[in-house]
């Protein structure tokens, strides 16, 4: 057993690191991103406390206390403003919502640290800290019903954003809202191993050992996560892969060139702006150089070449100068004033929070919320 527990150990040690790398590498981290850093950073710093403790090797231990110690408290809120961060107006988001860390903050100076120093110093610094550490079966047991009581929130919010924010056009976004829900499902249902397990130890009187099993069960969340995250989505995915992705698929589909004359080459230009004006093909967030080929029709060839040596653009150009303009037009309507920036940009066809902040404020020089407050 001891084998397979430091497995999984190492194992969710250097899952966390790898994921934390990938979220790093990201050319413009918003918040969140950050929420995310944050979330994968104090669950690797939870595995190395549990590593320190299984070999024995104290200053990993002291080191990784406080962030053990509050882990419930801390993950808790954090996961709910994440949520909040994707669908909301991400400023003065935090500032807004401090209050969730309250009882993070009086446990931190008022148990965690003195708790530390005690550790430390080998004697309780305070008094009534012996009085938590005789109970703190029970104090954990609050801690982990405090952790699925938000983390229940956060996916009551989730849920109901999904249905106000529309995203049926994109197999992309909609894996990536799989990838969210996922991650709160899973994150409830180990929390709530954990719940059960401790009241079971509160009701019966007796302390098992059973933490390795929410541990595991922790590892296997995290390597799903990644997993997912970057093979299935592009939630863990550094921007550099995204753009590198997107040129190999503008530059395979324009090779083996085909003349167009003339003629040939108005007449599709006339198709092309009615296929976009008329059918609003900007909006299908999976839309592709093929899929936009066969509504003309044209080979996909001959379409990159009218964009690209005729009309001096690129796919990606062309289509999002479409999804910027209907951006604009609805943020000037007020029948969208019940959505988001985040949801006007996703009902104007865009893939991403991130690429639309990009491609906005290259176009306008403005970000979003720059131009929202100018109108």
């Amino acid at each position: 057993m001891d084998l397979v527990i430091d497995f999984f150990l190492i194992a969710g040690m250097v899952v966390s690191v790898i994921i934390l790398l990938l979220l790093f590498k990201s050319a413009k981290k918003e918040l969140p991103q950050k929420f995310l850093i944050a979330f994968f950073a104090v669950l690797l710093l939870f595995i190395m406390h549990a590593y320190s403790d299984v070999h024995d090797i104290r200053m990993l231990w002291i080191g990784t206390f406080i962030f053990n110690d509050i882990l419930e408290l801390l993950v808790g809120p954090m996961i709910l403003l994440y949520v909040m961060s994707l669908f909301e107006d991400n400023k003065g988001l935090v500032k807004r919502n401090l209050i969730h860390f309250s009882p993070l903050m009086l446990y931190l100076f008022l148990v965690s640290m003195p708790m530390l120093i005690s550790m430390i110093q080998r004697s309780f610094v305070f008094n009534y800290l012996e009085f938590l550490n005789d109970n703190s079966l029970l104090m954990f047991t609050l801690f982990m019903i405090f952790l699925v009581v938000y983390m229940l929130l956060a996916l009551k919010l989730f849920l109901k954003y999904r249905r106000i924010v529309p995203l049926n056009f994109s197999t992309i976004s909609q894996a990536d809202l799989v990838w969210v829900r996922n991650m709160l499902v899973g994150s409830i249902l180990v929390a709530s191993v954990g719940l059960m397990m401790n009241i079971k130890d509160l009701i019966t009187g007796d302390e098992n050992d059973t933490d390795w099993i929410v541990l595991i069960l922790v590892v296997i969340l995290i390597a799903y996560l990644g997993y997912y995250g970057v093979k299935q989505t592009k939630m863990l995915l550094p921007d550099f892969l995204i753009l590198e992705s997107n040129t190999r698929i503008d530059k395979s589909a324009s090779k083996t060139p085909q003349a167009i004359d003339e003629t040939e080459f108005q007449q599709s230009k006339q198709l092309l702006v009615q296929v976009i004006e008329q059918q609003k093909v900007y909006l299908d967030e999976d839309l592709t150089l093929n899929k936009l080929a066969q509504q003309i029709p044209i080979t996909d060839k001959k379409l990159s070449m009218l964009l690209n040596r005729y009309m001096n653009t690129t796919f990606y150009d062309f289509i999002n100068k479409y999804r910027l303009q209907s951006v604009k037009e609805k943020l000037a309507s007020k029948d969208f004033e019940h959505l988001t920036l985040l949801g006007i940009a996703y009902e104007s066809g865009f893939k991403s929070k991130t690429s639309f902040n990009r491609i906005f404020k290259k176009e306008t020089g403005l970000s979003p919320s720059e131009y929202k407050k100018s109108l």
